[in-house]
């Protein structure tokens, strides 16, 4: 069976890693998830003092030269802090395009980020969303043009919220194709 690699990266909540170990596989048929012992620390390089965030590009390359990192079929690092990549003011999440590592950002996911009342559900179901579209773009797809498929991209929290967490069938499709053509 291949396997998800849950890395908490700074201070992720044990909340989140034991919540996506359980929904994650209910979602992509055929992989498992473990959740790993070793927190990372981010290296000072990785952090822009001006913006006041990580830049994510420079988090996926550290995630990639951590030796400990290379098992596993897919490492989702799950990061509790704000980050951009290239010219967007933010991202949620960054993954590689048939790759091997995604991350997910928490911060900006939690309500009160926005001025809400802290909403633990709500919270972790945008992180499973998030967690569902950066792993799609590990398996190769592109952003989706179904309102309701977790490959939508999205521009604004509300643009998550609106999806499902879930993959469309036509996606779905195109993972269980790309699983089985892997060895």
């Amino acid at each position: 069976m291949k396997t998800i690699r849950l890395v908490p990266i700074e201070k992720s909540p044990s909340i989140v890693l034991e919540f996506l170990k359980h929904e994650l596989p209910k979602r992509i048929p055929g992989i498992a998830v473990e959740i790993e012992d070793y927190v990372v620390h981010l290296p000072r390089s990785t952090y822009n003092s001006i913006r006041r965030q990580y830049d994510s590009d420079a988090v996926l390359e550290f995630l990639k030269g951590i030796k400990i990192l290379h098992r596993g079929f897919r490492i989702l690092g799950l990061a509790d802090v704000d980050a951009y990549s290239d010219y967007l003011n933010f991202v949620f999440g960054q993954a590689e395009l048939y790759g091997r590592y995604a991350v997910v950002y928490l911060v900006r996911l939690r309500p009160e980020f926005y001025g809400s009342k802290a909403d633990e559900r709500l919270f972790l179901d945008r992180v499973l969303k998030e967690s569902l579209h950066e792993l799609g773009h590990t398996f190769g797809l592109l952003h989706c043009t179904s309102t309701s498929c977790v490959m939508r991209f999205s521009n604004s929290i509300i643009d998550t919220d609106l999806k499902l967490p879930k993959f469309c069938t036509n996606c779905l499709q195109k993972i269980m194709k790309y699983l089985s053509s892997e060895i």
